[in-house]
């Protein structure tokens, strides 16, 4: 009987058919490559978004501010005491917004600001300036549309 042969085949000719060719292995990491290049940007954009949510949830906060304010006053720019708030203005200005409300893990206190305010619209202000939302920039109205720039 011969040691050698297993199942009618020879163990050299078994060796030489276990695994992967060479040419295999490069499609499948041509293809990996691929999948990646696609996939990470993508992934990298649901970041930032997902950041950029603690500033509308922090902008959307102060719109209700204003528009309690504005059913008292019917007036965006003036507050119960008569105050003017105005353009540049930090959102800490606004009745209802106190220091330290707005600061968050990505946005600081110092991102938002009133970009701009009349009697009867306004717009408010974030503008990332540290760390991954460096350049991230949302505005709110007061009809609630948000515009997001840098995501």
């Amino acid at each position: 009987m011969n040691r050698n042969k297993v199942g009618g085949k020879s163990g050299a000719a078994r060796a030489s058919r276990a695994g992967f060719t060479l040419v295999e292995l490069m499609v499948v990491a041509v293809i990996v490559a691929i999948l990646a290049a696609v996939a990470i940007p993508l992934m990298t954009g649901g970041k930032k978004k997902a950041m950029a949510s603690e500033a509308d949830s922090s902008l959307g906060a102060v719109r209700a501010c204003l528009r309690a304010m504005y059913a008292e006053t019917r007036n965006y720019s003036k507050d119960p005491n008569g105050n003017t708030i105005q353009a540049g203005d930090p959102l800490t200005s606004i009745p209802g917004v106190s220091v330290g409300d707005l600061e968050g893990k990505y946005f600081k206190e110092s991102d938002y600001d009133v970009a701009s305010i009349s009697a009867s619209a306004y717009s408010l202000r974030c503008r990332g300036s540290t760390g991954e939302v460096s350049g991230v920039t949302i505005t709110l109205d007061q009809g609630g549309t948000f515009i997001r720039t840098g995501l």
